[in-house]
């Protein structure tokens, strides 16, 4: 696996980003650009060369494209496709290495705290899976929407940019511990993926406790021990996540989307989501409503 290494002593520089749709089967079309874009799928499956290399992008799956590499579709996409796109150039010093560098550079800000508090290097795969794709909704409709006003700060384009970016970085370090098997608790590193799995389910402390055969205070005094928070706080946050997603990137109503996160009072949602986030659902959602959609 190949890793881009960007200084971000200053911020990115945001050239344009968008959402491709096409309803119908497509086929990437062959280019060389010079600048670098990152691609993230959303839903459907773009099959897209990189000089030798080839890959599949599939919901969740985000690819970096590197300046005056030749690019271009080898498949066509079985029906409809979508993605997003942004498009950027690093003011500092760009470099390509390994997957050994990538970990030795991990494990050594790991263990140093110092060099992970004001460390400047950000390393980002190639092509990698995301471990949260609701954060990367919410964060790229945000950039959408700054990239479609008129700013004050024009700066704040850049930033926000550079934002996505670092974390999608920080997605990679996670997607990257869960695949080589690390996490601090099997119990809860299990507990944690099944809640995204079933995070659409009526969840309840009770029924995750009797899923695992476990006492439910001490479940949660080890979520806690372990996350930082309880586990009735964690569903909670996966479950206001799961819905920040869905306002910022669908046309579903409030009441719509309380169901789909597994609440079937629409005012307790409300409620709930005014707890976390500090305004109704309506009011997020109102506040990142500009974007660019290309369709085939």
């Amino acid at each position: 696996m190949r890793f881009a290494k960007f200084d971000i002593r200053k911020p990115l520089q945001f050239l344009s980003s968008g959402q491709f749709h096409s309803p119908t089967s497509w086929t990437h079309s062959s280019r060389t650009i010079d600048s670098y874009e990152i691609i993230i799928g959303v839903r459907g499956t773009l099959h897209i060369g990189q000089g030798d290399e080839r890959y599949a992008v599939e919901p969740g799956m985000a690819l970096l494209i590197a300046p005056n590499a030749p690019h271009f579709g080898y498949r066509s996409s079985e029906g409809a496709i979508s993605f997003y796109w942004f498009h950027y150039l690093c003011n500092g010093g760009t470099q390509f290495c390994g997957e050994s560098e990538w970990e030795q550079a991990m494990l050594l800000r790991r263990s140093n705290q110092f060099l992970s508090a004001h460390g400047s290097a950000l390393m980002l795969p190639v092509f990698f899976r995301l471990s949260s794709m609701e954060r990367v909704d919410i964060l790229f409709q945000q950039l959408q929407h700054i990239a479609s006003s008129n700013l004050h700060y024009p700066p704040a384009l850049h930033y926000s940019a550079t934002s996505l970016v670092i974390e999608l970085a920080e997605q990679a370090v996670t997607a990257h511990s869960r695949d080589g098997g690390y996490a601090p608790d099997p119990l809860v590193a299990s507990i944690v993926e099944w809640i995204r799995v079933h995070a659409a389910e009526p969840l309840t402390v009770s029924s995750i406790a009797g899923q695992y055969g476990y006492n439910r205070d001490y479940l949660s005094r080890l979520f806690k021990r372990t996350m930082g928070m309880n586990l009735q706080e964690y569903i909670h946050v996966q479950k206001m996540a799961k819905a920040k997603s869905l306002l910022a990137s669908s046309n579903r109503t409030v009441k719509q989307i309380a169901f789909d996160i597994g609440m079937a009072d629409e005012k307790y949602f409300i409620r709930l989501f005014r707890k976390y986030e500090n305004l109704t659902p309506t009011g997020y959602r109102n506040a990142y409503y500009r974007k660019h959609l290309n369709i085939q």
